[in-house]
């Protein structure tokens, strides 16, 4: 052969068999690597577990068979008896056909058998070494591995200690794939919703093969297991908060949900399970409270309003600058899902209701001036000039209110909390001179609607809810503070009122 390269001729051998194989093209450095490779016995060994071998004159009968191109008549000829190179060739017939349960079924009987081993290293070294047999299945799963992958072996194998060793030998692979997939998604973190995004899709397909085939190799109780599928589970999570945070787009809530239900599908440990649970129960509340996709951007201006105003102090002007800026918003809202939308009667209703608090609010603060000590000197100078304050305020009170009167709202809140408030409003108007018109009932009054108003905001966090931008929209009486609850007697302190006007009238007189 080193004769034939050294010219530049060819080589070729029957058993190349260029019907099953490759071709080879052999050249004097390639000839000269092969022939470092099998210096060593072990490396003698190795190779010639993946090759034929000839030892019976049945061997010979046989590839006859093989170089004529007919591999299912030789490997017929292997199967009429069990011997070393029986099993030996019909292990490599099986391989080249990628037969692989046939060749795992062979080689557990040949690995099997101590006899067969003992026979195989001195065919291949002769008798004088002492060659340690009992690693060489190890040996050959090993080569079977990294060739053809664990994953496809495993199926076939019967023998428990193989089981054992192919699935230590599949496990690190598997890990450290995920574990890479983890680094490269938590790189994206801090720069921007869509690469977050796109970071947990692709983080969760390109692992998805990965875990479930490690869930094959370990039980779910095995650490290593529940320790990688957790990282795996929270950074996809993660990458789920991050883009619903940042994320400006009407469908993020239910992009991210796909994120975090299948983290919460694939957590194992306790803690990690607990969080991603969490996290999809705020997702879901947020999603469940979500506007309507075609009024999203209508829900966001208001929601902005309700932000801004939050901020101010509690007074009546910016309650109508509220109530002014988000009406235009609520009619388009009312035009795109009608009058009896719940949606459309929930939003409305939350505007009013914090248009609300600042009415009561001012109404209240401007009226303290009446729990003034009567001992005090200066309370007649005070309540004089009280009454002209209180007198205002109720004005602007009342123009406010006639706003809201066009807004419609749930019925449970119009009945109840808004009634109750504009009516003793309006009997501190009358009892004042300050003029009111004519109310009537908006039709929204006798609508069935939700029973609790909630906030259609859009909080959400790694770990809990942002604060909400919306106020509590509790109906309080007109007292000396504004956190007093609704049972205050009005009644009471109208008489107070008008008791104090003919005390100073008097006075003056």
């Amino acid at each position: 052969m080193k004769a034939f390269l050294k010219v530049g001729k060819s080589v070729s051998f029957p058993l190349d068999v260029p019907q099953y194989l490759s071709s080879i093209n052999r050249t004097e450095a390639s000839a000269a690597d092969a022939e470092a490779k099998l210096t060593l016995p072990k490396d003698q060994i190795l190779h010639a577990q993946f090759w034929f071998i000839k030892t019976t004159p049945l061997d010979e009968v046989a590839f006859n068979h093989l170089f004529a191109g007919e591999i299912e008549k030789a490997e017929e000829i292997w199967q009429k008896r069990e011997c070393l190179s029986a099993l030996q060739n019909r292990i490599v017939c099986a391989l080249i056909r990628n037969r692989y349960d046939s060749a795992i079924m062979c080689a557990e009987v040949l690995y099997g058998n101590t006899q067969y081993l003992n026979q195989f290293v001195s065919t291949i070294i002769g008798t004088g070494g002492n060659f340690d047999v009992s690693n060489l299945a190890f040996s050959f799963l090993d080569i079977l591995c990294d060739e053809i992958g664990a994953s496809k072996l495993l199926p076939f194998i019967t023998n428990s200690s193989w089981k054992e060793h192919i699935g230590e030998k599949a496990v690190k692979p598997l890990v450290d794939s995920i574990q890479e997939a983890i680094n490269i998604a938590q790189k994206t973190k801090g720069k921007g919703s869509n690469a977050r995004l796109n970071a947990g899709e692709t983080l969760r397909r390109n692992t998805r093969n990965a875990i479930l085939q490690l869930k094959g190799f370990l039980s779910t109780k095995d650490l290593q297991y529940q320790m990688i599928a957790d990282k795996l589970g929270l950074e996809i999570l993660q990458c789920g908060i991050d883009y619903f945070n940042d994320s400006e787009e009407p469908d993020a809530a239910h992009k991210a949900m796909s994120l975090q239900k299948y983290a919460k599908s694939i957590a194992v440990g306790q803690m990690a399970k607990d969080r991603c649970k969490e996290n999809v129960d705020i997702l879901q509340r947020i999603i469940d409270n979500l506007p309507p996709s075609e009024v999203f951007v209508e829900d966001k201006a208001i929601h902005e309003e309700l932000r801004k105003y939050c901020l101010l102090p509690d007074k009546i002007c910016h309650a109508v600058t509220l109530l002014n800026n988000t009406k235009p918003h609520i009619q388009s809202i009312k035009r795109k899902l009608g009058v009896s939308n719940s949606y459309y009667l929930k939003i409305s209703t939350q505007v009013v209701g914090n248009a609300l608090s600042n009415i009561i609010a001012e109404v209240n603060e401007a009226q303290s001036i009446f729990s003034a000590d009567k001992d005090d000197p200066n309370a007649t100078l005070a309540a004089i000039l009280g009454i002209t304050h209180v007198k205002s305020v109720l004005e602007e009170a009342w123009k406010a209110t006639k706003i809201m009167d066009g807004f419609d709202m749930e019925s449970e809140y119009k009945n109840g909390r808004y009634n109750e408030n504009r009516s003793i409003l309006k009997g501190l108007c009358d009892q004042l001179g300050v003029s009111t018109s004519a109310y009537t009932s908006s039709s929204s009054s006798s609508r069935t609607t939700q029973r609790s108003q909630t906030s259609t905001a859009r909080p959400y966090s790694s770990t809990s809810n942002r604060t909400s931008a919306n106020r509590q929209t509790t109906s309080t009486s007109s007292s000396n503070s504004s956190n007093s609850s609704d049972d205050t007697p009005w009644g009471c302190i109208a008489v107070i009122v008008i008791g104090i006007i003919i005390f100073l009238i008097s006075t003056c007189s």
